[in-house]
């Protein structure tokens, strides 16, 4: 998925998902939110793109290595491999995403509001100990891998 960087992307806004893969235990400065530390195993991060270049401009800004950290994400990012993306062009469903994701038995926080600053989500970063976890069907996404 490493090489899904030349993927068309839809440039309409949305809502998009990202199941990652660290091989290691880590441990990063994630910006405000401080030192974490991170089990090895299987991430879904739940993010969204209204901006300018909608899903394109911010899904491609995640395909690729970035010097600078902007979101929570990025912290992490440059520490995973990603194997999974799911993208909802036109869609609002972010929390609605991350909530489902919280609601399977063996899923966990890791850091609490990591990528959550701007609602009131436990979090949009859910950790699975298994990667297999991560390839949950998300509602109304369509998963590309």
């Amino acid at each position: 998925m490493e090489a899904a960087t030349a993927l068309t992307l839809p440039v309409q806004p949305g809502t998009y998902a990202l199941a990652l893969l660290l091989h290691t235990d880590t441990s990063c400065i994630v910006g405000a939110l401080g030192s974490r530390e991170f089990p090895a195993g299987g991430y879904v991060y739940v993010g969204s793109a209204w901006g300018p270049g909608g899903l394109a401009a911010r899904v491609g800004r995640h395909l690729r290595h970035n010097d600078i950290q902007y979101w929570h994400i990025d912290y992490l990012r440059e520490h995973t491999t990603l194997f999974s993306l799911w993208l909802a062009p036109n869609t609002h469903l972010e929390c609605k995403w991350a909530a489902y994701l919280l609601s399977h038995p063996d899923a966990r926080v890791i850091v609490p509001r990591f990528g959550a600053s701007d609602c009131k989500c436990k979090t949009h970063l859910v950790y699975f100990p298994s990667e297999e976890l991560a390839y949950l069907a998300l509602p109304g996404g369509m998963m590309i891998q």
